[in-house]
């Protein structure tokens, strides 16, 4: 068995003292737990900001803890949360999501983020796979759940709806094991899964940018939907060393700078494709920013470096396992490189009957945390899948690399049929599923094609359900809107007189996209704007 770990064949500039990055020693620390850690800033440091939206409201640390026993009060006393119970949140990144989240987790409750572009059976399978008896969303969004057994409480952006008495607040503090919430993946292999993360695998994140790069004047632009890893992770490096985080509910390219330089924001994940979409300044460089995530496309993340100026790095990482593999070295960097296995990791590169292959061969990525709570707690109410997903100690991450010589891994692909667009896993099949209830489909296929900006884009080949029908592309994709969230809809629309099939009558997949002239299709409003 051939197994990498930390210390094996890194270069000396990929190698951290244990100070800059351990993530056993501080995930199973009770006190990083995060609503211990803001609790302890609001002790040490009452008036420290933490929190500030770009529209004004902020919060410091001590007012951030006395909301969120407000929170508790309200939530538990007067809307009747009990521990064990499951809570959706549709709620964007947000001083109110902040308090929501640590206040459920105070009580004991299990906060469920939803992506609030989720229409259709997209939805309904969430809400009835969580279980859960209370929603809290954007007043604009409490119309999604109508028709669902599922109350819902309203958060209005400036109107604060727990007015309760925070010290009648009883806080039951999280330990490093429990959960800390679900986040649901893309569907990439079936219906979505609930990914039931702790709180230390949530803690396990400080460190992917070195604990010694940062201190308490450092800030975090926030952005990312929280209903993914990425958009809770500043939370975590933040409440470790006393920094700020400016939290923004979308993002906005032509707002970027400023809203950087106003917050004096010094770190961020943004896709470098998006930036780089924006009309050039002469001032670019003239912002506060120092290290950046900025994607896996090593030439848009370069030039992208170069304009803005700053210090980029990259995280492999997925919602089951965290981040267990990271780039802090620029130079010479390939695309596709993920980097190297942080402190008390390890990984195998496996075939199809589990051997390991050798450094240089493509394989399945498996890894294996220095802990177990440092990777999700299982899917939820699905103990079967749980068990699927395990190889022994190692977990199955389902992404075909490539390991080389000098222990760095290299992306190849998803071993299953998946799109990647924008970060965004987006699953074919689900895709299919929704176009082939559409009354004039008869047949249909969903294709990757290769794109610079956004990694890929979605084809849709349709074939008419009668040969009489004649399917307007712009018509379709209309109706797709109904069903499918904004990330899912297709770039492309190609109609076919007849798609070709295997012997057991599904569509063929391989070269089908080479048959299609990618000019004559017809191309969605999403990449028009493009």
């Amino acid at each position: 068995m051939t197994i990498t770990s930390y210390d094996d064949r890194r270069p000396a500039a990929e190698v951290f003292a244990a100070a800059d990055d351990d993530p056993i020693a501080v995930a199973l620390d009770r006190e990083f737990v995060l609503p211990r850690r803001v609790a302890m800033w609001a002790l040490t440091d009452p008036d420290r900001p933490f929190l500030e939206e770009v529209t004004g409201r902020s919060l410091t640390y001590s007012e951030t803890w006395h909301g969120v026993r407000r929170w508790i009060t309200w939530l538990s006393r007067d809307l009747g949360v009990k521990p064990g119970d499951r809570v959706l949140t549709l709620l964007p990144s947000s001083i109110d999501f902040v308090l929501a989240w640590l206040a459920l987790g105070c009580i004991g409750a299990l906060e469920v983020a939803v992506n609030p572009e989720l229409r259709g059976t997209f939805l309904s399978h969430i809400v009835n796979d969580s279980g859960a008896t209370l929603a809290l969303a954007r007043p604009e969004l409490v119309s999604l759940l109508d028709g669902y057994d599922v109350p819902v409480v309203a958060v209005d952006r400036d109107d604060d709806p727990s007015a309760a008495d925070p010290d009648a607040a009883l806080v039951d503090w999280p330990q490093p094991a429990d959960p800390a919430c679900v986040i649901y993946t893309s569907g990439t292999t079936g219906p979505a899964k609930g990914v039931v993360l702790t709180w230390a695998q949530l803690a396990a994140n400080i460190g992917r940018i070195p604990r010694g790069w940062l201190s308490r004047d450092d800030a975090v632009f926030a952005f990312n939907p929280v209903f993914h890893v990425t958009g809770r992770s500043p939370f975590m490096s933040m409440s470790d060393v006393g920094g700020r985080i400016a939290l923004r509910e979308k993002f906005s390219g032509s707002t970027f700078l400023d809203d950087v330089r106003k917050h004096g924001c010094t770190s961020c994940t943004v896709a470098a494709a998006l930036m780089l979409a924006t009309p050039e300044r002469d001032d670019d460089a003239d912002n506060p920013l120092r290290v950046v995530f900025p994607g896996q496309n090593a030439k848009l993340a370069d030039k992208f470096a170069r304009r803005f100026d700053f210090t980029r790095l990259d995280a492999y990482g997925s919602t089951e396992a965290g981040f267990p593999i990271v780039r802090r070295v620029t130079a010479g960097a390939e695309n596709d490189v993920m980097g190297w296995l942080r402190r008390g990791y390890s990984a195998r590169v496996v075939d199809a009957d589990r051997n390991d292959v050798a450094d240089g061969e493509v394989g399945e990525l498996l890894v294996r945390p220095p802990a177990p709570e440092l990777m999700m707690r299982g899917y939820l109410g699905r103990p079967d899948l749980t068990a699927d997903a395990w190889d022994g100690e190692f977990y199955r991450t389902g992404d075909a690399v490539i390991r080389g010589d000098d222990d760095c891994f290299t992306f190849v692909d998803r071993m299953k049929d998946t799109i990647r667009r924008m970060g965004e896993n987006i699953s074919s099949q689900q895709v299919e599923i929704a176009v082939a209830v559409d009354l004039q489909v008869g047949a249909c296929a969903v294709l990757g094609v290769p794109d610079l900006h956004t990694g890929q884009q979605v084809l849709l080949a349709v074939q008419p359900r009668e040969p009489a029908d004649v399917i307007e592309p712009a018509a379709l994709y209309e109706r797709l809107t109904e069903s499918l969230p904004r990330y899912m809809l297709p770039a492309y629309i190609v109609v076919v007189d007849e798609l070709p099939l295997t012997p057991t009558n599904k569509v063929q997949k391989t070269g089908l996209l080479a048959r299609f002239d990618l000019s004559a299709a017809w191309t969605s409003p999403q990449l028009r704007g493009q």
